[in-house]
Order: C-alpha cells, then structure tokens, then sequence
C-alpha cells in the first residue's frame, strides 16, 4: 500500500501522491530510527534554537496536539525539547493491524529529570481539574451565553415554496384535464 512520507497516510493501489501534502506517495516508511526530529520548541522564525545533542524521550503521545502542549510547557520552562514522529505499533498482514504512530517529546539529556518533574507536575494538575457532568454543563451553558448572537438571515427561498407548490399543482391539474 503506498504512503505518505510526510503526514504517514496510507493510501489505496492507484493513488501517487497524497492529497493533503501533494507529496509522492513511497511504498514503504522509513524505520523508526530513520525519522528525523522535527522542529524544536517553538515554529516562530525569529526563535532560532539549537539542535538537541543527545536527545532522550521523555514523553509519547497519540495524538499530536498533547505532545505539542508538552513540548510548549517544557519551552516556557526553558527547557528546550523537540517533536518526532515514532512507530508505536507495526502491522502485521497476519493479525491486520495497521501501523500506529505516536509522537514523541525529546530533550537533551541534561534537562531529562526537571522535563519529567514539570510532565508530571502538568499531569497531576490537569487530573485534579477534571470536571464532572454537572460542570461541564455549567461551563457549556456560560460559554453560548458569553457568545453573540447568530442573525437569522431571511430566507425568501422558504417564503415561496407554498406558491411554487401551488403552481405545480394547478399546471398538473391542466395538463390532466387537457389530456383527457
């Protein structure tokens, strides 16, 4: 099956190139080792970081955007981490998994122990403001109140159908009585 090498789709027989990227499709991924590390802490331009030298993992995740807020908790802590995309599950034509991605948060290994302690201090503060039914409830109802609100537009479309309908049925009235 091809794939993209960029945002690592994988795509039906036929397909050669992707239609997010516009890149090439391959037919096989590169290995986990073969994946470079993407940018470091922060994408602004003007914050030029160095390369991390030996870099160690200190958090994977599933989903993109929760190694991304790490990886941003960890840089306004100074720490400077970077993002790189690892295998977590290989497929396998026998069992028919398909092959998983995870992205990992890395940091030189210097910063390893603070990037832990500030992971899991995050960790114990998100656990401890998880809301329950009620709260969420609450906090859905303040937030369409805080939201302006939506004009209704007036949609003359809707105010002709009657006599659109109308019409329909007087012409098939006609043309019944015509061609008995």
């Amino acid at each position: 099956m091809p794939w993209c090498p960029k945002c690592k789709s994988e795509y039906r027989e036929g397909f050669t190139e992707c239609a997010a990227c516009h890149v090439p499709l391959v037919d096989d991924l590169p290995e986990e080792e073969d994946i470079q590390p993407q940018e470091a802490v922060q994408d602004r331009p003007e914050d030029k970081l160095p390369q991390i030298e030996n870099p160690i993992a200190v958090y994977v995740a599933e989903r993109r955007i929760d190694a991304e807020m790490v990886r941003d908790m960890l840089g306004d802590s100074g720490i400077i981490a970077a993002m790189r995309q690892v295998m977590t599950q290989q497929s396998s034509a026998v069992s028919g998994r398909r092959a998983r991605y995870g992205v990992e948060v890395v940091v030189d290994a210097v910063d390893t122990a603070r990037a832990r302690a500030l992971i899991d201090e995050m960790k114990q503060a998100l656990e401890a403001e998880e809301l329950d039914d009620d709260e969420l409830a609450r906090l859905a109802e303040e937030q369409a109140m805080e939201m302006p609100e939506q004009p209704v537009e007036d949609n003359t479309s809707f105010k002709m159908l009657p006599v659109v309908a109308a019409v329909i049925v007087v012409a098939l009235v006609l043309l019944y009585l015509v061609a008995r």
